[in-house]
Formats: C-alpha cells, sequence, structure tokens
C-alpha cells in the first residue's frame, strides 16, 4: 500500500470514527427519551480492480428494534384500551346499581318499598302505613327514573367521546401520512431515516390504542395501515373517519343499519373519491378505544337501560293487571276447555293456558297477546319449548275473526302443533279454547290479563305505576310496544298520591282494615311470577327470566356486578400481557449506557489510531521532501 493510499484510508477511517462517536453519544443523550430506539451504523471494505483494500464504505444507519414484538404490543395494546373502557363503564354502573349493602342503592329502594307494603298488610287502617307506602313508591320511582337519565347520560359522554377519538385518529393519520412522506423520500436519497421512523412509530403506537391496526412495510420504505379486518386506512392515502354525532342521545336512541331508523351517530370511512363505509355495520372495529365505546353506548350501557326498562313496565304491568279466570267448558260432563270474555282485553293485554300431555305429564304455557300492529311482544321472539308467547292481532273487533286468528297462530306454532286445540267463538266477545283429543291433551286452565284503569273496583289489581302524563300502561302503543324508555317516564298514579285510603279502601263498602288489596300487593311484588323478555340478559342471551319482581331486582344487580368484576379481571389481565410486550420491545430497543461508554472509548481508540496513521504519513512525507 502506497503513502497515499495509507492517508486516504486513515482519513476515511477519521469520518467513520466521527460518526460512530456522534451516534454513540446521540444514544447516551436520548438513553431515556420516550420512543427512541438504539442507532448503530456499520461499514465495510471496499476494493479496487485487483481487489486490493482501497478504504472503507459507511453503510447506512439502522435502528434496533424488534418488530415481531412491536406488532404484538399494538395489537395487545388494543386490546387493552378496550378493556379499560369497559372497565371504567361497567364499574360506574355497578355502583349504580349498588347492592343490598349500599344505602339509597337500588336494591335497598326496593326493599324499602316492600317493606312499606308488609307494613300496610299488617295495618291497613293506619294511616301513616299507607303515606308510607306511597313515600317508598314515589322514592322507588325516582331512583328508576334517576338512574335512566344517568345511564343516559353516560351514553351522552360516550357520544361525545367517540366524536374527539374520531378526530385524533384522523389528525393521527394525517401525521403519518407526512412523516411517511419524508421517510420514503430519504429512503429514496439512499439515506436511513431513523428519526422520523422513531416519529412515525410514536404516533402508530397512539393510533393502535385507537383502533386495532396492522403495519406492513412498502417496497419504497413506507408503510400500509389497515385494520386487523383488512379495511385500509393509509395506503398513499388517507382514508378518513366520520362521525355523525348526535346531541340528545336518549333511551330510545339506537343504532341501526338503516340511516332513518338510527338515533346515535355511526363511524363511517371516506376515501378521497367520496365513497363510504360504515364501519359500525361491517364490525371492522374489534379493539382499541372506539370499539369499546361503541360497545358501551350500544351494548352494555343499552342492556342496562332495558334491565330499567323491564323493571318499570314489570312492576306497571304487575300492579295494574287483574287476572280473570276462564270458566269451564262444558259445565256439565267432560271437560274439554275453557270460556273466556276478550272484551275487556287491550293491545298489549294477554290470555294465558296451559296444558298437559296426558302420556308424558309434561306441562306447556301459552300465552296469546293482543297485538293489533307490525311488531308484537319481544317475548314473542323467544323459542322457549314450554313457555310459549304468541301474537294475534285483535284491532278487527269481529270475534268470530279474532278467534280464527287465535286459531291459526296455535296450529302454526311447532311447539303447539295443528289442530290439538280449536278455537271458537260462540257468541258476544267470548272465546270458546278446547282440546280436541281431552284424553290426550287436557287444558288445566285459561285466564285473560286485564289491565284495570285507574284506582279500578278488583282487589287485585290497580294503576299504581303509570306512563308519564298518568296514561296505564300496557307494554304496547301504536301497535308497537313502547317497553324502551319506560324507566324514564314512569311515574306514581296521582289519584293514589292525593288519596291513599285507596291503597285499601278500593271500593265502597270495603272496611278500612281489609288487608286484601296490600295483600295482593305484596303477592305480587315477592311471589308472583313474571317472564322477562330476554333482551334484559338476565335468563342468558335468549332464554327468558321468570321470578318474581324482587327475584328480577337482584338477577339485574347481580349481572351489573358480575359484568364489572369480569370487566376489571379481563383489564387486569390484559394489563400484564401489555407491559410484558412492552417491556420486551423496550428491552430491544433500549440504550444501554455502559456499552455505549465502554464502545466510546474504543472509538476514540480507534480515532487516535487513525490520526497516528496520518501523522506517521506526514512524516513519512516530510522525510522523502527533504532527501
Amino acid at each position: 500500500m502506497g503513502l497515499s493510499s495509507a492517508l486516504n484510508t486513515a482519513l476515511i477511517g477519521l469520518g467513520f470514527n466521527q460518526r460512530q462517536l456522534e451516534v454513540a453519544a446521540t444514544n447516551i443523550a436520548n438513553s431515556d427519551t420516550v420512543g427512541y430506539t438504539r442507532k448503530s451504523i456499520s461499514a465495510s471494505a471496499s476494493y479496487d480492480g485487483n481487489g486490493r483494500v482501497t478504504g472503507v464504505d459507511t453503510d447506512s444507519m439502522r435502528r434496533h428494534l424488534d418488530l415481531a414484538v412491536q406488532g404484538q404490543y399494538r395489537t395487545s395494546l388494543a386490546e387493552y384500551t378496550f378493556a379499560g373502557v369497559s372497565q371504567q363503564y361497567t364499574g360506574r354502573l355497578d355502583t349504580l346499581f349498588g347492592s343490598i349493602n349500599d344505602a339509597g342503592s337500588l336494591p335497598n329502594t326496593v326493599n324499602s318499598f316492600i317493606g312499606s307494603v308488609s307494613n300496610l298488610v299488617s295495618g291497613p287502617e293506619n294511616y301513616s302505613n299507607r303515606l308510607e307506602v306511597v313515600r317508598t313508591a314515589q322514592a322507588l320511582v325516582g331512583k328508576i327514573t334517576g338512574m335512566s337519565d344517568q345511564i343516559q347520560g353516560m351514553r351522552q359522554e360516550v357520544e361525545y367521546q367517540i366524536a374527539e377519538q374520531v378526530d385524533r385518529v384522523n389528525e393521527l393519520l394525517t401525521d403519518i401520512q407526512a412523516l411517511d412522506r419524508q421517510v420514503v423520500l430519504h429512503t429514496q436519497d439512499g439515506d436511513m431515516p431513523v428519526g422520523l421512523q422513531d416519529e412515525r412509530d410514536k404516533l402508530l403506537e397512539e393510533l393502535s390504542g385507537y383502533m386495532d391496526i396492522e403495519v406492513k412495510p412498502t417496497e419504497q420504505g413506507g408503510i400500509r395501515i389497515h385494520t386487523s379486518g383488512g379495511t385500509p386506512l393509509y395506503d398513499v392515502n388517507v382514508q378518513k373517519l366520520t362521525f355523525d354525532a348526535r346531541g340528545n342521545v336518549g333511551a330510545t336512541s339506537v343504532y341501526d343499519v338503516d340511516p332513518a331508523k338510527r338515533g346515535v351517530g355511526t363511524i363511517a370511512l371516506e376515501n378521497s373519491e367520496g365513497s363510504r363505509i360504515d364501519l359500525l355495520s361491517t364490525k371492522t372495529l374489534r379493539s382499541g378505544s372506539l370499539a369499546a365505546l361503541v360497545n358501551m353506548r350500544d351494548e352494555v350501557l343499552a342492556d342496562a337501560q332495558t334491565q330499567l326498562d323491564e323493571l318499570a313496565a314489570s312492576m306497571s304491568r304487575a300492579f295494574s293487571t287483574h287476572t280473570e279466570p276462564g270458566t269451564a267448558y262444558p259445565a256439565t260432563g267432560t271437560q274439554t276447555g275453557y270460556e273466556m270474555d276478550l272484551a275487556n282485553l287491550q293491545p298489549g293485554d294477554s290470555l294465558t293456558f296451559d296444558y298437559k300431555d296426558m302420556a308424558t305429564g309434561r306441562t306447556k304455557s301459552v300465552t296469546i297477546y293482543r297485538s293489533d300492529g307490525p311488531e308484537p311482544p319481544a317475548l314473542t321472539d323467544t323459542n322457549d319449548p314450554d313457555d310459549i308467547y304468541l301474537a294475534v292481532d285483535f284491532s278487527s273487533g269481529n270475534h268470530a275473526t279474532i278467534a280464527a286468528g287465535i286459531q291459526s297462530a296455535l296450529d302454526a306454532d311447532p311447539r303447539v302443533g295443528a289442530g290439538v286445540f280449536a278455537a271458537a267463538n260462540p257468541g258476544g266477545s267470548v272465546l270458546r279454547l278446547e282440546s280436541t283429543a281431552p284424553g290426550a291433551v287436557r287444558i288445566e286452565n285459561a285466564s285473560t290479563r286485564e289491565t284495570v284503569t285507574s284506582s279500578s273496583a278488583h282487589g287485585d289489581a290497580f294503576a299504581l305505576f303509570v306512563d308519564d302524563g298518568g296514561e296505564v300502561f300496557t307494554g304496547m302503543a301504536d301497535g308497537r310496544p313502547n317497553v324502551a324508555g319506560f324507566a324514564s317516564r314512569l311515574t306514581v298514579n296521582s289519584e293514589l298520591i292525593n288519596d291513599p285510603s285507596l291503597l285499601v279502601e278500593y271500593a265502597p263498602g270495603i272496611p278500612n282494615g281489609d288487608a286484601t288489596r296490600p295483600e295482593a300487593i305484596l303477592d305480587k311484588l315477592t311471589k308472583a311470577k313474571t317472564a322477562f323478555s330476554p333482551e334484559s340478559k338476565t335468563g342468558g342471551r335468549t332464554a327468558i327470566f321468570e321470578g318474581s319482581i324482587n327475584d328480577f331486582v337482584t338477577a339485574i344487580v347481580s349481572h351489573q356486578s358480575g359484568r364489572a368484576a369480569q370487566a376489571k379481571a379481563t383489564a387486569m389481565g390484559q394489563e400484564v400481557v401489555t407491559a410484558n410486550l412492552k417491556g420486551r420491545l423496550d428491552e430491544s430497543a433500549k440504550v444501554d449506557v455502559d456499552k455505549e461508554l465502554a464502545q466510546l472509548v474504543q472509538l476514540q481508540n480507534a480515532y487516535a489510531a487513525n490520526a497516528r496513521v496520518m501523522q506517521v504519513v506526514r512524516d513519512l512525507y516530510d522525510i522523502l521532501m527533504r532527501s
């Protein structure tokens, strides 16, 4: 190697050492900087045409980072934020519903009402007992309506949070696009823009907290972003998210794929050409805080509202429903069925009968609702083999036509079977229901359940809880169920507030010490079995919950408590997983200051060696020039 070659190599070595020193110093300076990854540069020897080393080529700078762990961490982070949001709102619901040990909780308020009714049974003539029933009834209504308002307040809060997070996601995608374009530009120029890549990764980490994303590299050094379901968010151009937030979310405000029926905002994806995809209808969002917020608004909080609506509706219906037993038919001889008068049935009222298969001993119950519109009560959507709920249109007013409708409904249901029963109208508003084979299938009992008006003359029924405006609640309005939102409309009948004596003296001649009506109230609260819709989620997703009103309160409180406990356990477990992945990611990218300092010493020695070579070459040149 000649002197010129040696001098050139030493100069290149000095330049490379200088860059290494700068990188090491930068690593040490940023060892505590969040999102910073350790950097390094490498070099390779250069050769001439004869294969002789002529110098050193400096390779590009690289980041030290485990990309596989980084992808797992982003996925886990989305699941962690989902779990965190779920824990927050289920915990708030659990606190809202409370427990028997919490003063002022729903179960305590219900128990106070039941206790006041029990005292009225013991002392119906005591006026203070009557006043206490009215007071505790008002307190119970206030508790239910207040809880309903708080739940809808949480849903409105979620609506605004979704809007804020959608705006932030759009900002992040725009910022990622700007950084990505710079990365691609520098990469094409032969540089490795590791600092820009760190900044881009920080934005991607924040984005993965909002949405479940997957990031793929491009051949140009850029990235593509899509959801875990494959919907593109960024590929050269940004796909913009939109959210049409609603400012008045209420109990009847629900999500629907039909924009005309939708009462809440939806998240949509729009591209530069104007095409639009509803991400909620396609169930694109699977994890991340956005998916969690949507789940809270449309599922968890909506379920809690449904439970309150079911409780309010069941209380109202229990008190205002009079059961009128059917008459055995025929009156003499072998009984084949029952006759029932349908004259007083309003939309939402029902007739019911139990029958027994004499061969197997199996008993089934059939309830037929009066439903005069396009949408029947929710219980008719259930498929329980032994508790059968059907709906028939009574709007014709022709009881022969009504009887024919009942016959068709029974024949069409495979749980009953065609031809098992015969329904007819012998005259007036009477329905005659008979078993076609009494020896094989026997009708055990039959009755109508009629909604009474106001204080009523029936000892077993009166309208204690009514709809907003004082209207008696039947569960149907304008041909559709109107249970949704009833918890916010529930009120105590002003007639009872103004005259508490009606709690006992419900008709002329009833003594003030008669306990008939108080006992009926207490039985309906604690003993009478009521069927609650599967939408309340207390009997499972598709099963009917049957029990007393008090049983239902216990079930919904238990449901909320269990859901909160499950959400908390899930969040804690996901926190451990995410923290573990974060630790592994940080470990792969962290700066070891001790190693960097040791490398600085080595680089200083190398720098000194190259400088010494240059000094020797200089001395040799001086000798040559003097000789």
